[in-house]
C-alpha cells in the first residue's frame, strides 16, 4: 500500500513539528538560529545505533543466498522497487514543479536500511526497512501542529491551490500508468506470449456447456471484440450483470462458424461470472526453470512411466489406436500446421487407448542444445473405486439444441427431459440385436434379449460412451437411438415415470468436459444433459474398501483428500465441509485426479456423526483416459509490427487490466457478490510470482512489472482516506464547498481509512499464507 506521508498528524498528533523551513517564508516570520553541527559519530556508536537494522539486513541477505537465486531476487527487488520509485517520483516531481518543500523521499517505511539514507539539498532520501510502499513527505501535508511558521510558508503543501494539490496527488498514479504502458509497449515490440481464445475443455453444466460450445472451438469474437485472446474474455464476462448475455462467434475445427448467445454464470466455487471454459494446452510437458519438478502428478500412471518424463519434453508421436504396437506421429494442427502436433489427436489417442499400455515419443533437449527422441512406456490408469453406489440426483442442466432439448420435437413428445427429473433407467440397443437396460430400480428382464444391470450414476457416462463406440464402429449403419425413462414430479403429486426417445449426438462423442467446481454435475455429452449425484449412499458393494465402514442411507457431510508430494510423502488436504446433498460428483472427480486416492469422510448415520477413512482400489473394468501428465499452456506470439501498433496494443492492455481490476473490486462489494474476495493477492503472492516469472523469461517479467504498476495506480486511486484517491475526494469537496473539509471530519476519515487498509493488509496476507504454505484457495 502507498501513502505519501508515513505519519500524517491525525494518525500521529504527538509527532514533532518539522524544523526545516524554507528561506522564502514571509518576511515577518522569525528566522531560526543556526544550530551548531553535532559532533562526529564514532564507528562504535554508529554500530550500536544501527545494530538491529544491520542484523535484519544480514539475515535477509543470508536467506537469499541460501534458498533463492540472488540474480532473480535482485531482478524482483529492482522491478518492484522501480514500481514504487516511479509512483513516488511522480509525487516528488509534481511537488517540485509546484514549488512545494519536500522534506523526505522514502522507498519503504520505517527506519532506513544501513547506508541507504542521505541528505541532498533540502530533502532526505532513504530506503526504509518495510518494503510495503513508500512516501513523499512535504511541509504542510496533514500536520495539525505545524504552527504559524508553516501556515505562512508559501512553499507549504496546504498553501497551494486546489488544482496544484490535485496534480501532486494524481501524479503518482499517472506515472504508474505511464510505466505500465512503457513496459507493455516494450514487450509487444519484442513479442508477447498470449493464450489463444480457444477452448481446451468445457466445464460440465457451465454457461458454455449449456449453450453448446465444444472443446477445440476457437472464439473469433466476443461482444464487439474481434480476434480476442483468452485474457480478453475475462473483463468482458466479469462485467456482465445477472441475466445478461454475451454474443460469441466460434470457429469449429472444420472451418465453419457458429454464433451463440451465452449467459455467464457464477456457480458455487467460482469466484466470478464465468463462461466455463478451460484454456488450451499444447503437447509439451510443463517446465519451470526454477522448479525442476517432474511434470507428472505424483503417484499417477505417468509417474510410473519408464524412462521417466522430464520437464519440457515435447510429445511428437504415440501408440496408434489402430495398431497399439506401432508408434505413429501425431497429426499436424490442421488450423496452424506450423504449430506442430495437434493436441486434439493426443487426447483422442488417450481416449481410444484407455486401459492399455501406451508408448509416448518425446523430443528431449540435450546439454549440447540438440533434441533427442525418447520413447516412454506408460502403464494404464484405472478408476479409483470405493465400492459405493451413490444415489442418483436430479437432472441439473440441459444443453440448448442438444438431443435432450429436442427429444420432444423429434419423438413427438410433449416435454423433453428437464431439470428436476430423475433418471430411472436407460435402454441401449446393441449391435447384435439385444438390449442393455441400466436401471436404478429392480426391473427384471422381460426376455432373453434384454440384459438388466444396476445403474451407477458415476459410471453411466463410461457405459454410454462404450455403447456409442460399438455403434459408431458400424459406420453408416449406426443406430444412435436410446430410450430414457425419467421420474417427474409435477406440483405435489407423486413422481411418475416418463418415457423419452433421444438420439445420441456423435458430434460430442470426443468432447472434453471437466468437473472442477463443487456444483458441477455429471455430463452425458452425447445426450445433452447433466445430472447431480447425491451424497447419500445407496449401496455398499461387498468386499470393497467401503464394506463394513459405510452403510446404505449414510449421508456424507464433508470430505478431505490426501495427496503425495514430490518426495512421495502423504499429506492431508483441507476439509471440504460445505458439501451439499447433490455435490458428490465433485468429490469423486477430485478423488480420480488425486493419487493415492485416499480420503477421510465425515458421515451422518441416523443421529450420529462418524469420521472414517477410505483408500480406493483400482477398478480394472473402468479405465481412465488421463494418465497424470501435466501439459503446458498453449500460447501464440503477438508481436507489434511497429511502434504505432505497439502503442495500440499497450493501450488496450492497460485498459483491459484497469477494467479487470475495477470490475473485480465492484463484484466483491456489490450486493450480488458475483466475485469472491479470495481472488485478491497480497505482497507475499506478488513477490512469489515475481520471483518465478523473473527466473523464466525477461519479457514476461517486464509484462508482470507493467501489470503491477497499473494495479498500484488503480488501487491507490480508490476513494479510501489515506490513499491518493481519498485525498482527491477531499480536494474535490474543498473545490465544491470553497473551503477545506472540517479538520475533525478529516481526522476521523483518516482513522477509518487506516483501519480499512490495515484490515485489508491482514486479510490478503492471510490469503497469501494459505496459498503459499498450505495450497488453499
Amino acid at each position: 500500500m502507498d501513502t505519501r506521508s508515513p505519519a500524517p498528524d491525525p494518525l500521529n498528533p504527538s509527532g514533532p513539528p518539522l524544523q526545516e523551513v524554507s528561506q522564502g517564508a514571509m518576511a515577518s516570520s522569525p528566522q531560526p538560529q543556526e544550530a551548531s553541527p553535532p559532533p562526529p559519530e564514532g564507528p562504535i556508536a554508529w554500530l550500536r545505533r544501527h545494530a538491529v537494522s544491520l542484523l535484519i539486513t544480514a539475515a535477509l541477505i543470508a536467506v537469499v543466498f541460501l534458498y533463492l537465486d540472488p540474480i532473480d531476487t535482485l531482478k524482483v527487488v529492482i522491478g518492484l522497487g522501480l514500481v514504487i520509485f516511479i509512483h513516488e517520483l511522480g509525487h516528488f516531481l509534481a511537488a517540485k514543479w509546484c514549488d512545494v518543500h519536500v522534506t523526505t523521499f522514502s522507498i519503504g517505511f520505517g527506519p532506513a536500511l544501513p547506508f541507504c539514507s542521505f541528505q541532498w539539498g533540502e530533502t532526505t532520501y532513504k530506503v526504509g526497512m518495510i518494503p510495503l510502499g513508500g512516501y513523499v513527505q512535504m511541509v504542510g501535508e496533514g500536520e495539525a501542529t505545524d504552527g504559524e511558521e508553516t501556515d505562512n510558508d508559501p512553499r507549504s503543501y496546504r498553501n497551494k491551490s486546489v488544482g496544484q494539490r490535485m496534480l501532486i496527488i494524481s501524479a503518482g498514479v499517472i506515472m504508474n500508468v505511464l510505466l505500465g504502458m512503457v513496459c507493455f509497449v516494450g514487450a509487444y515490440l519484442h513479442g508477447v506470449k498470449e493464450i489463444p481464445a480457444a477452448i481446451g475443455a468445457v466445464e460440465s453444466g457451465s454457461a458454455a456447456w449449456r449453450a453448446g460450445l465444444r472443446a477445440d472451438d476457437d472464439i473469433v469474437r466476443i461482444a464487439s471484440r474481434d480476434r480476442p485472446f483468452f485474457d480478453d474474455l475475462r473483463p468482458i464476462v466479469m462485467s456482465t450483470a445477472a441475466g445478461e448475455v454475451v454474443e460469441l462467434v466460434v470457429r469449429r475445427p472444420d472451418g465453419t462458424q457458429q454464433t451463440y448467445q451465452v449467459e455467464p454464470r457464477r456457480d458455487e466455487g467460482a469466484r466470478f461470472p464465468q463462461l466455463g471454459i478451460v484454456p488450451p494446452f499444447r503437447p509439451e510437458l510443463l517446465s519451470f526453470r526454477k522448479a525442476p519438478v517432474p511434470p507428472v502428478i505424483a503417484g499417477s500412471a505417468a509417474a510410473r512411466a519408464t524412462p521417466p518424463f522430464e520437464p519440457g519434453d515435447r510429445i511428437i508421436a504415440m501408440s496408434d489406436p489402430q495398431n497399439p504396437r506401432q508408434v505413429t506421429p501425431l497429426r499436424p494442427d490442421t488450423r496452424e500446421p506450423d504449430r506442430g502436433p495437434d493436441i486434439a489427436d493426443y487426447y483422442a489417442r488417450l481416449q481410444a487407448l484407455a486401459g492399455q499400455t501406451i508408448v509416448v515419443r518425446v523430443l528431449r533437449s540435450q546439454p549440447d542444445g540438440q533434441e533427442k527422441p525418447v520413447d516412454i512406456t506408460v502403464p494404464p490408469a484405472f478408476r479409483a473405486d470405493l465400492g459405493l453406489r451413490m444415489r442418483f440426483g436430479e437432472i441439473a442442466a440441459v444443453r440448448e439444441g442438444g438431443p435432450a432439448a429436442q427429444a420432444g420435437v423429434l419423438a413427438h413428445q410433449d416435454q423433453p427431459p428437464r431439470p428436476g427429473d430423475r433418471i430411472r433407467h436407460i435402454q441401449l440397443p446393441e449391435v447384435d440385436g439385444t438390449t442393455t437396460w441400466l436401471t436404478t430400480g429392480d426391473e427384471k428382464a422381460p426376455d432373453s434379449t434384454v440384459t438388466v444391470r444396476k445403474l451407477d450414476p458415476l459410471l453411466l457416462p463410461y457405459e454410454l460412451r462404450q455403447w456409442a463406440d460399438r455403434q459408431l464402429a458400424r459406420g453408416a449403419e449406426a443406430k444412435l437411438q436410446v430410450r430414457l425413462t425419467v421420474l417427474r414430479t409435477v406440483g405435489h403429486q407423486e413422481a411418475k415415470p416418463v418415457e423419452l426417445t433421444l438420439y445420441y449426438d456423435a458430434a460430442y462423442h470426443n468432447d472434453r468436459v471437466t468437473i472442477s467446481l463443487p456444483n458441477s454435475p455429471i455430463p452425458l455429452a452425447g445426450l445433452g444433459l447433466a445430472y447431480w449425484v447425491e451424497t447419500m449412499v445407496d449401496q455398499v458393494l461387498p468386499d470393497s474398501p467401503a464394506s463394513g465402514v459405510l452403510q446404505p442411507n449414510d449421508v456424507i457431510l464433508a470430505a478431505r483428500l490426501y495427496s503425495l508430494d514430490d518426495h512421495g510423502n502423504l499429506r492431508p488436504g483441507e476439509w471440504f465441509d460445505k458439501l451439499k446433498p447433490h455435490q458428490w460428483a465433485y468429490v469423486d472427480a477430485a478423488l480420480q485426479r488425486q493419487p493415492p486416492h485416499r480420503l477421510d469422510l465425515r458421515v451422518q448415520r441416523g443421529e450420529s456423526i462418524l469420521e472414517v477413512s477410505l483408500e480406493a482400489r483400482p477398478d480394472t473394468q473402468h479405465p481412465l483416459e488421463d494418465r497424470g501428465l501435466l501439459l503446458a499452456r498453449d500460447y501464440r506470439i503477438q508481436k507489434a509490427e511497429g511502434l504505432a501498433e505497439a502503442l495500440s496494443l499497450g493501450t488496450w492492455r492497460v485498459i483491459r487490466f484497469i477494467k479487470y481490476v475495477y470490475m473485480s473490486l465492484y463484484g466483491m462489494i456489490s450486493p450480488s457478490g458475483r466475485i469472491s474476495p479470495k481472488t485478491m493477492s497480497g505482497p507475499l503472492t506478488i513477490a512469489n510470482v515475481s520471483y518465478r516469472v523473473a527466473g523464466e523469461d525477461f519479457w514476461q517479467f517486464l509484462l508482470f512489472i507493467g501489470m503491477i504498476s497499473v494495479n498500484l495506480a488503480v488501487v491507490n486511486f480508490l476513494p479510501i482516506p489515506v490513499l491518493d484517491g481519498g485525498h482527491m475526494v477531499f480536494l474535490i469537496l474543498e473545490k465544491i464547498l470553497g473551503r477545506p473539509v472540517p479538520e475533525r471530519l478529516f481526522h476521523i476519515a483518516m482513522y477509518i481509512g487506516l483501519a480499512i487498509i490495515l484490515g485489508l493488509m491482514i486479510f490478503v496476507i492471510a490469503l497469501d499464507i494459505q496459498r503459499l504454505l498450505f495450497g488453499w484457495f
